[in-house]
């Protein structure tokens, strides 16, 4: 496996004797006698520790989730869970997020995770949305509901930029709704790019 494709665990069908199995599977594989013996050791303990963290924070945001009835709705819920996914940063895996997120929200919990085992792909945007609340400052986090944080969180432009982010937390907090909010967020994305 290339150094710079780094994977993580995932789930996949196999047939034993006829009946489907689903199984966990590394990406990377050891191939005795090919000289890249240790990389490919050392590429399994990665994804060995990148598992072992998923596992934590589940372990947490289990915990979390507990806390709240309505999570699949409530921004705190999505807030501190987010915190928890904080390890990505912390052990420097950012680059596997994506993966680490499919792994997380669709082959071990999607209950934590909006619900239900959906799409692999559709998999990955409750933990996104997470992994993003919770770099916010609490103090902003209940200035919106959960659904303007999902729509302010899916541009990177609004939600890093303090001035920003702070004239869209207003406009949530006067009640806009999701087209509205959507207008406001092209209206200063189109007047920042402009006052350049």
């Amino acid at each position: 496996m290339p150094k710079n494709k780094r994977g993580i665990l995932r789930k996949e069908v196999i047939y034993v004797d006829g009946k489907e199995i689903e199984v966990d599977t590394f990406d990377a594989h050891l191939q005795l006698g090919s000289g890249t013996e240790l990389a490919s050791i050392d590429e399994l303990l990665r994804e060995e520790e990148a598992e072992n963290s998923i596992r934590v924070a589940l372990s947490e945001i289990e915990v979390i989730s507990k806390k709240y009835v309505g999570k699949k709705r409530d921004p705190w819920y999505y807030y501190e869970a987010g915190k928890a996914l904080q390890f990505v940063d912390k052990q420097g895996l950012i680059d596997r997020r994506g993966l680490i997120w499919r792994r997380m929200g669709y082959d071990l919990r999607p209950d934590l995770f909006g619900g239900t085992k959906k799409n692999a792909e559709e998999s990955k945007r409750y933990p996104e949305t997470m992994y993003h609340l919770g770099k916010q400052f609490k103090r902003n986090v209940g200035r919106a509901t959960f659904d303007q944080w999902y729509e302010i969180l899916k541009f990177k432009d609004i939600y890093k930029d303090r001035a920003l982010l702070e004239q869209v937390l207003m406009a949530c907090e006067n009640g806009l709704s999701g087209i509205q909010l959507r207008q406001k967020i092209k209206d200063l994305r189109l007047y920042k790019v402009k006052s350049k």
